[in-house]
């Protein structure tokens, strides 16, 4: 069987399957519908860190607040007052024209508390890192952390 039958019997298979049966009537015996899984990328949740009445979080849409990227934001948000002290870019994305954007964002997948120096430690998705001074927000680049044995 050639590779061109393979996928087009693999292409009407798949189609006959989402159709399902034509004689079949919509009822109570009728098993529901599946929903189908959204096809784009999910993105990291992160969870935010508190410390000393501050939150510091992954600023979601980014983009749409006047940013290049949508990945790659951090704010630092006084609780009390729900003001916020500092955003700040960590990394710039290069996006390919001929590409779907959002494929190509990447996002920060996780922060922590680094309580000796004062900052946060943010990792991407491509295990990049960067260290975030918690005063100021000011941005410094760290070398990848050690792969464990």
């Amino acid at each position: 069987m050639t590779q061109r039958r393979r996928l087009a019997g693999a292409a009407l298979a798949a189609a006959l399957a989402v159709a399902g049966p034509l004689h079949a009537s919509a009822g109570p015996d009728t098993p529901k519908e599946k929903t189908m899984e959204s096809a784009k990328r999910r993105v990291p949740t992160v969870k935010p860190l508190l410390h000393q009445g501050v939150r510091y979080e992954v600023l979601r849409r980014a983009r749409e607040q006047g940013f290049a990227q949508s990945g790659g934001v951090l704010a630092a948000v006084e609780v009390a007052s729900g003001k916020t002290l500092w955003t700040r870019q960590l990394y710039e994305t290069s996006f390919d024209a001929n590409e779907e954007r959002d494929v190509q964002e990447v996002y920060v997948e996780s922060l922590a508390l680094d309580a000796k120096t004062g900052s946060l430690v943010a990792t991407d998705e491509r295990k990049r890192r960067w260290r975030v001074q918690l005063a100021d927000g000011k941005v410094e680049p760290l070398p990848p952390a050690a792969r464990r044995p």
